[in-house]
């Protein structure tokens, strides 16, 4: 599954957003998510079944490893 996680400044992860797209139209409706300088986003792959983790310390620490992993491979 395809995610986008935010992180600060110091690496710390604030959020994250199924998909890679940040901006969504409907109905003529153009949202667009953004973030503050100093954040930064990180298109990765992630497992599938995160989506359906509800305890949200299982969620932040499978997001970190997943994050951990792709800078890893980064040049």
């Amino acid at each position: 599954m395809k995610m986008t996680i935010v992180t600060d400044v110091h690496g710390n992860v604030l959020g994250a957003v199924q998909g890679h797209n940040l901006t969504e139209s409907k109905d003529g409706v153009e949202a667009t998510v953004s973030f503050s300088t100093g954040h930064a986003t990180h298109m990765i792959e992630v497992d599938d079944d995160l989506a359906t983790v509800d305890d949200i310390d299982e969620f932040q620490q499978r997001l970190r490893r997943h994050l951990q992993q792709h800078q890893q491979q980064q040049p």
